[in-house]
């Protein structure tokens, strides 16, 4: 629990820290900077743990995932730059409803009337997050949406990719193609940041590298019904730190937004889990 909370904390002061900066240099160029030191600060552990533990015979699946996600994160850091940082957190919420939809379509996985009820009421909550109609809707929401739609289809990547590689082998993966193709984005955009904005940009890395790891130690150390609710408390740091370093006044209709949207989320995550531990063992031949 404490894992969760303090990953929340990090994702929410990654998410500042970007907003901060993208009046200073291009949001494709804060991307390759959060890649780049992200890289330098994996490549210790690499030489301690030996090259061994990047060995893979996923190479092509690493490389679709690095691709996308690249791609989710610049536009993500675009859109971030465009949108309130409470709005931008509700809307992230949706990336599980996302993925079971893909799943759904695209993977033949099975439709459950509680899933499906689930889903329709998470997509109410973006409508009212959003809401078509009643405010215009803008870039850096469309721009968010987008990023977290591609996020869905890496999540399903990388549950493939758990069932044989590291977390540490997936993240090394993935900066590895982050960096090359930030680099060649940001290059159009590109402007020498000063001695203070580059500390800045490293200690951004730090905090989002932390936080994926804190993230997953929390789920490696506890059930995810017990620690997948704390994680609602992103919405209220992102509120928080808008308020107190943007003066973003806090949106209820957006919060009410956010807390429909984890909700459904976490009702199909915990969910799944359980019909998981419900499903018959496989028979175990000898000698196999």
């Amino acid at each position: 629990m404490v894992c969760i909370l303090a990953a929340t904390a990090c994702f929410a002061g990654m998410n500042a820290i970007i907003r901060g900066l993208a009046h200073t240099i291009s949001p494709v160029e804060i991307a390759f900077f959060r890649s780049f030191f992200g890289l330098f600060l994996l490549l210790p552990i690499l030489w301690w743990l030996g090259p061994h533990t990047i060995r893979t015979t996923k190479f092509r699946l690493h490389a679709t995932r690095g691709v996308v996600h690249a791609i989710s994160m610049m536009v993500f850091f675009v859109g971030l730059s465009l949108t309130p940082l409470s709005a931008t957190s509700a809307l992230e919420f949706a990336a599980p409803l996302m993925a079971t939809t893909i799943a759904i379509l695209f993977l033949g996985e099975a439709v459950r009337l509680r899933r499906l009820v689930a889903l329709g009421i998470g997509f109410v909550g973006v409508l009212i997050v959003v809401r078509p109609g009643v405010t215009t809707v803008s870039v850096g929401q469309l721009l968010i949406l987008l990023s977290v739609a591609m996020w869905a289809a890496c999540q399903l990547m990388i549950r493939e990719l758990s069932k044989t590689e590291s977390a540490f082998t997936q993240g090394f993966y993935m900066v590895s193609f982050f960096t090359p193709m930030t680099l060649v984005a940001a290059l159009p955009f590109w402007t020498w940041p000063d001695a203070r904005t580059i500390l800045i940009l490293f200690v951004l890395a730090a905090i989002a590298t932390s936080g994926t790891w804190l993230y997953g130690e929390a789920f490696r150390r506890a059930e995810m019904s017990a620690i997948l609710p704390l994680e609602s408390t992103k919405l209220i740091w992102a509120t928080s730190l808008g308020w107190i370093f943007f003066s973003e006044s806090p949106d209820p209709v957006t919060l009410l937004g956010g807390a429909v949207i984890f909700s459904a989320a976490a009702y199909i995550t915990i969910r799944e889990v359980r019909l998981g531990r419900k499903a018959p063992l496989p028979i175990e031949v000898a000698g196999d």
